[in-house]
């Protein structure tokens, strides 16, 4: 007969039917009270406990070896004895760690160095399932480290003082000139650095001057500048601590207003403990900054190497930049009108004189007038009145611009301007960017469909968006490249011009 029929015999020998009623009690049983869960971490752990068997003392390896042999399962005693083990071998890290990270902050607030010491030491009387030769080894090795230690402790007591009293001094000294610049930049706020309790870290604290309570959740306190603020502060101390080679700072004071700029500036490199005298690659497009680090700091001079920066085609050209390259607007003008340019580029520099030093006289009007490409000179009357100009007010204009330009004429001139093919050759033999959108604003006379390049071109044809101080656009390419490209195409049809480097 086959195996089905003989289970379902009812001949099957009652010793073996109770034999199996047995066998699936004791497999239902097994199942209610062990956890899969528990029996996996049971065998990890006693896999653990197999790979460190030369840290055990020799009883509890048998016993381990005992239980991991043992097809009968694991017992609520043999359960709690490997727990035991875990325990124990917890406490042992956790004062390794401690012996790890052993140093200043740890040591710091003991009084007594012997005593805080001597408390790291191993002792494996009380680690009783870890007195094997290898765990002896190990823990005599700290142990004499630590003796020698203790034998330098009052050597060690002083220097820890020592330390104490330095890393105390350099606190009130950060402190003291984080708040000093947030006064000289206008902010109402003060700081203090502070060790947390239980901490091994120093943490900045920040307070209003009207309130006692520290600042929490500084995002919902400080607005964006004020925070970018503190955020250079701490770049800078963290910049000292590391000790890079080259630290770099890209457009790090755009956004504020001038005395916070001055202020930001003067902290990140006023003194020895700040990023003077180290490498560092400042990039603005701001040229004020330029006049604080190189005329307005007379700390730093010396130590500052400015260079302009320009990008054509992909190629970046670098021209240095010293003190006497920072000029007036005036100096600037006299200069290039006294240079070797067209005299209609001289004429703009002339009209933007007079009008920074007299925007009425009728030397101004005359060249409003040219400009505006007005065959008789005339004056303004009112935003839409103009009337022209008499003999005497002509002679008065002649005389002032012959004063700067000895040959001028107002006829000749003006046939020039309205003369287009004149201003494109002129545009194409200027030798500069500058001198190349101001003939471009008298051809076009405001009439540029780009507005953003409107605006550009019509804010250097007039002075009042100068700065006071300036380098010359004759010599320093400060005219953006993608304006000069928009003028190409509209003044000679293509976007590039052959110009020498």
């Amino acid at each position: 007969m086959d195996g089905s029929e003989y289970l379902n015999n009812t001949e099957i020998c009652p010793f073996c039917t109770a034999s199996i009623k047995n066998t699936k009690e004791t497999i239902l049983r097994v199942k209610e009270e062990y956890n899969y869960k528990d029996i996996e971490h049971l065998n990890n752990m006693l896999k653990v406990f197999s790979s460190l068997h030369l840290y055990f003392s020799e009883e509890t390896y048998k016993q381990i070896e005992k239980i991991t042999n043992n097809i009968s399962g694991i017992t609520d005693e043999n359960r709690e004895f490997l727990f035991s083990i875990k325990r124990e071998a917890e406490v042992l890290v956790n004062q390794l760690r401690r012996l790890k990270n052993i140093g200043f902050v740890a040591l710091e607030k003991e009084n007594r160095i012997a005593d805080a010491l001597g408390a790291y030491k191993i002792d494996l009387g009380n680690f009783a399932h870890f007195k094997s030769e290898l765990s002896r080894e190990k823990a005599n090795i700290i142990n004499k480290t630590l003796d020698k230690m203790l034998e330098k402790a009052r050597d060690l007591s002083i220097e820890i003082s020592q330390q104490k009293r330095s890393v105390q001094q350099t606190i009130r000294n950060y402190s003291k000139e984080i708040n000093i610049f947030l006064h000289c930049a206008g902010y109402d706020y003060t700081v203090s650095i502070e060790n947390e309790e239980n901490s091994e870290n120093y943490h900045l604290k920040i307070k209003h001057k009207q309130c006692n309570n520290n600042i929490g959740q500084i995002n919902n306190y400080l607005s964006y500048g004020e925070r970018n603020a503190f955020a250079l502060v701490l770049f800078m101390y963290s910049a000292i601590k590391d000790n890079p080679d080259l630290i770099v700072l890209d457009d790090p004071i755009s956004s504020f207003d001038g005395n916070k700029k001055f202020a930001i500036l003067n902290m990140l490199f006023k003194n020895a403990n700040s990023l003077r005298g180290k490498t560092v690659l400042l990039l603005t497009h701001e040229f004020s900054t330029v006049i604080d680090s190189l005329k307005n700091m007379k700390r730093l001079e010396g130590l500052v190497n400015a260079d302009f920066l320009s990008n054509k085609r992909g190629r970046l050209k670098e021209v240095s930049v010293n003190v006497d390259n920072i000029k007036s607007f005036h100096e600037i003008a006299r200069e290039n009108i006294s240079s070797q340019i067209d005299t209609i580029n001289k004429l703009i520099y002339l009209r933007r004189l007079l009008e920074l030093i007299n925007p009425k006289s009728m030397a101004y009007e005359m060249l409003s007038s040219l400009f505006h490409k007005r065959a008789v000179p005339s004056k303004k009357l009112s935003s839409t009145d103009f009337e022209d100009m008499n003999e005497a007010e002509i002679s008065e204009a002649n005389n002032e611009i012959r004063k700067h330009i000895g040959d001028f004429d107002y006829a000749t001139e003006y046939q020039k301007i309205i003369d287009n093919e004149k201003l494109k050759q002129l545009y194409r033999d200027a030798k500069s960017d500058y001198e190349r959108i101001q003939l471009y604003r008298v051809r076009f006379n405001q009439n540029s469909s780009n507005e953003v390049i409107r605006k550009y071109i019509n804010e250097t044809f007039h002075v009042e968006n100068d700065f006071l101080f300036q380098l010359n656009p004759c010599e320093y390419d400060t005219v953006p490249y993608f304006v000069i490209v928009e003028c190409n195409l509209e003044m000679l049809g293509t976007n590039e011009i052959e110009t020498e480097e």
